[in-house]
């Protein structure tokens, strides 16, 4: 009987150490905040844009972000605009993209604004200017030509705009819980042309 406690206590120790062995070696990420429809508060957002007036160019621009790829005339644009509003983000446009071949970014039409560090939740102030930007392209998207933009698990569309922020889903190509397939990590913004 003694023998039979002792071969079980053994077995919850050994148990109990694969556990603690299993979380230091293989942590769970973080999870992602949970989500409100409520946006964070925006004290005060920089100048309105300059409105886009040119034609639709197609992708014949230089990316300004470095990239090696092109963007439409609008999407420089934009950049400008925005940059003249908030200084230089880290950003990139175009990029092939080939595992989502629906994405604006080939087209020279999508860009990403990172804020913190790629793949991790940002908090306090850059969160805080996440959502500045977020809803300075949401306010101004008429003018800048924006049709969509995603951030912090939620998506806000020009087309349907009177629903203001609505849950992300990944559109069946992004884990929306994760920092970066949810966009936590960075603002996408995908331009009309």
């Amino acid at each position: 009987m003694v023998r039979r406690r002792v071969r079980i206590m053994r077995a919850a120790v050994a148990l109990l150490l694969l556990s603690v062995a299993a979380m230091v070696m293989w942590p769970s990420r973080p999870a992602a905040p949970a989500l409100t429809m409520n946006v964070a508060p925006v004290a005060a957002l920089p100048a309105a844009p300059a409105a886009w007036t040119g034609d639709d160019t197609g992708c014949v621009v230089p990316d300004p972000t470095g990239t090696g790829g092109c963007v439409a005339g609008s999407t420089a644009w934009m950049i400008d605009q925005l940059r003249s509003g908030f200084g230089e983000l880290p950003t990139t446009c175009w990029s092939e993209h080939a595992w989502n071949p629906a994405s604006d970014h080939p087209a020279g039409l999508g860009c990403d604004f990172f804020f913190g560090a790629t793949g991790e939740f940002p908090t306090g102030a850059e969160l805080s200017l996440g959502w500045t930007v977020a809803e300075w392209l949401r306010v101004h998207a008429a003018d800048l030509r924006v049709s969509y933009v995603i951030w912090q698990g939620r998506i806000w569309t020009h087309d349907r705009a009177v629903e203001g922020w609505r849950p992300y889903t990944g559109g069946g190509v992004y884990d929306a819980q994760d920092a970066t397939g949810g966009h936590y990590d960075h603002i996408h913004v995908s331009l009309r042309g």
